[in-house]
């Protein structure tokens, strides 16, 4: 078996396609200008051994993603955490992989299915581990599937799923959990900034004031981190950014306005082209601190290193997606996401008794927001107490939940495309969705200032009156926002013309 490579130069720098074809020993696989091109392997990935060795086939710690020949089989090999997925076709005989669903979609002519209005429940489902979510996309031909962290096997015939290796660690005490967890990022460092790479990385994080991005942070720093990048505010406006963290650390940190994506022309739809919810639009608004870095996050620290009893089981089942928007817009920047819970995650049964022990208790601090492991991390690197982790923040804007609002170049261009499909939801029986009229958007610009009047009685009412009528408020407002979204269909159009940008690059292709 052997993998014949081309450079498609205006492709997102870390796309890939492969074509299998049933007794055809060559692979085809068609890639962006990042992707690293070896004797019997390929990828856009980072993990925990020798760069060049190219072994990122035999272990969980692997980030990004990459094909690896082994004898007469090849080994598909996506992240070892779910924020990120690979994807496949089966089409007239034909086998697809990509690490981009718009890439595989552009190449094989596969449409997703329009009129089906569930696909948010779809991806979401990612959450209940790995037996447990969807799989099969809806389409109008052929077989689309996604699949997550477990490995994709082709025999030159079919293709089939293998588990990644499982080592049991010893994460029995909080030493030896914090050993493992540097010792990785050490030996992923080293491979990231490899001599034999076409392309070396750097490390970025994402800080805030909350637990799990801050004791990434710190982390990450023992290995080598200098640099971060805070949004100013959290979801609401209340100061959310990490600058005293950051200085504290002697990073070099880049303040974001969190909602500086809104000033870029249709910068949702790569996020919304993964899962229609879209919710990690925020790092579109960070796009010049994550070009050509490895982005080192927090994400599924609230199951990791929470207290809660839940989410425990080692297929990797999760409390939300967060994180998986991003998928295909780090492609585009040529960014690997490493969350740093995800590190021996399958073991997190093991790691939450760490948080439980005595060992513990000083760190453990009253109130339903403690994370003991977050926080002795944190504390133990010289951060004060009440400097991190006090409230519960949020940054995302989840468009699904309304948190946000679609941009109005965006909002056209969706509108146009739900009126073109009333003919094929009407002959399928799906439901039908329209764009609000103009009694509700007359009704929608005044109710800005109304919010402005609510937000100022508040501050005259007792805490808890005041609380309760901001909840009630944020809530109506929501909800006329999922009205403006439309948030059934935002799938099915934003991949479809995510597909339409790689079919209108004209690119020039270099065989290998």
């Amino acid at each position: 078996m052997q993998l014949q490579s081309a450079l498609e130069d205006r492709w997102p720098p870390l796309a890939w396609i492969a074509r299998c074809e049933q007794s055809n020993p060559a692979i085809n696989v068609r890639h962006g200008p990042q992707v690293e091109v070896r004797d019997g392997w390929m990828c856009e990935a980072v993990w925990d051994s020798e760069f060049g060795a190219g072994d990122f086939d035999r272990t969980d710690l692997v980030f990004g993603s990459g094909i690896r020949l082994r004898g007469d089989r090849a080994v598909f090999v996506p992240a070892g955490a779910t924020v990120d997925r690979l994807q496949f076709a089966e089409l007239d005989g034909v086998t697809w992989v990509s690490n981009s669903m718009a890439c595989l979609l552009a190449e094989t002519g596969i449409e997703v299915d329009a009129a089906y209005g569930r696909y948010f429940d779809f991806f979401w489902s990612v959450t209940r581990g790995l037996d447990g979510y969807l799989r099969r996309v809806p389409t109008n031909r052929g077989r689309l599937e996604v699949a997550f962290f477990r490995n994709l096997v082709w025999d030159g015939e079919r293709l089939s799923e293998k588990d990644k290796p499982n080592p049991a660690r010893d994460l029995g005490s909080f030493e030896a959990y914090r050993h493992f967890l540097e010792a990785a990022l050490v030996r992923i460092v080293a491979n990231m900034a490899a001599e034999e790479r076409r392309h070396r990385y750097e490390m970025v994080s994402s800080i805030s004031s909350g637990y799990d991005s801050t004791a990434s942070t710190v982390l990450a720093r023992t290995a080598g981190l200098r640099r971060a990048f805070s949004f100013r505010t959290a979801r609401g406006g209340g100061h959310d950014h990490g600058e005293d963290m950051a200085r504290l650390l002697g990073l070099d940190l880049e303040l974001v306005e969190r909602t500086a994506w809104r000033g870029v022309p249709f910068s949702e739809i790569p996020y919304l082209a993964v899962n229609g919810a879209g919710q990690d639009i925020i790092f579109s608004s960070a796009s010049e601190h994550l070009r050509g870095r490895v982005l080192v996050s927090g994400f599924d620290g609230d199951r990791v290193w929470g207290k809660e009893k839940t989410h425990l089981t080692p297929d990797l089942a999760r409390t939300s997606d967060g994180g998986l928007a991003f998928t295909e817009h780090r492609l585009q920047l040529g960014c690997i996401h490493l969350p740093v819970p995800g590190l021996g995650a399958r073991q997190a049964r093991e790691i939450n008794e760490i948080s439980h022990g005595p060992q513990m208790a000083a760190w453990d601090v009253p109130g339903d927001y403690s994370r003991p492991i977050s926080r002795r991390i944190v504390e133990e690197a010289g951060i004060p107490r009440e400097s991190f982790g006090m409230h519960k923040r949020a940054a995302t804007n989840h468009f699904r939940r309304g948190e946000a609002v679609l941009t109005d170049q965006t909002r056209s261009s969706y509108y146009r495309w739900l009126a073109s499909q009333e003919s094929v939801w009407r002959e399928r029986g799906a439901k039908r969705t329209r764009a609000p009229g103009r009694f509700f958007w007359a009704f929608y610009d005044r109710y800005h200032g109304v919010r402005r009047r609510v937000r100022g009685l508040s501050r005259r009412l007792p805490r808890g009156v005041a609380r309760r009528l901001l909840r009630a408020e944020d809530k109506f407002f929501r909800r006329m926002n999922r009205r403006i979204n439309l948030v059934e269909y935002l799938f099915p159009w934003a991949i479809q013309e995510q597909a339409r940008a790689y079919a209108r690059r004209e690119s020039t292709s270099t065989s290998a």
